[in-house]
C-alpha cells in the first residue's frame, strides 16, 4: 500500500508540475507588464510599439517571453517575465514527486534488507 501511495504521489507530483506550464497565459502577462523604461529607445518621441509577441518560455520555473518591436526606430526588445503562482504550483509539485521518491526508495530499501538470508550480518 505504501509503494502505491509513493507511486501516485510521484505521478501526481509530476502531473502538478507540467500543469503549472499550461495554465499561464503568455499574452495576458504581456500585456498586463508595463513597457520597460530601458527598451523605450532613446530620442523615441512616442512610445508606440507593435502589439507584444507572446511565447511560453521553458525553465525551471514558469515563465512567459514578451516581445516588442518599436517600428520608428526598429527596436527588438525581449522581456523575460517569471510567474510567481504558477512556479508556485510547479515547485509544489517538484516537492511532492521529491517527496514521494524518497519515500518509495525507503520502502524498497527496506524490502531488500527483508530479503536478506538470515546468516547474514
Amino acid at each position: 500500500m505504501r509503494k502505491a501511495l509513493a507511486l501516485l504521489g510521484i505521478v501526481a507530483g509530476l502531473a502538478v508540475y507540467t500543469a503549472a506550464f499550461f495554465i499561464n497565459a503568455p499574452i495576458e502577462v504581456c500585456i498586463s507588464q508595463p513597457i520597460p523604461p530601458s527598451a523605450i529607445p532613446p530620442g523615441a518621441n512616442s512610445v508606440a510599439a507593435t502589439p507584444a509577441i507572446s511565447s511560453k518560455a521553458w525553465v525551471v520555473l514558469v515563465a512567459s517571453r514578451c516581445e516588442l518591436t518599436f517600428p520608428a526606430t526598429g527596436t527588438h526588445t525581449s522581456d523575460l517575465i517569471i510567474e510567481w503562482v504558477p512556479s508556485a504550483l510547479a515547485i509544489a509539485g517538484l516537492i511532492v514527486a521529491a517527496s514521494s521518491l524518497w519515500i518509495w526508495l525507503g520502502y524498497r530499501a527496506k524490502e531488500s534488507e527483508v530479503d536478506l538470508p538470515a546468516s547474514h550480518p
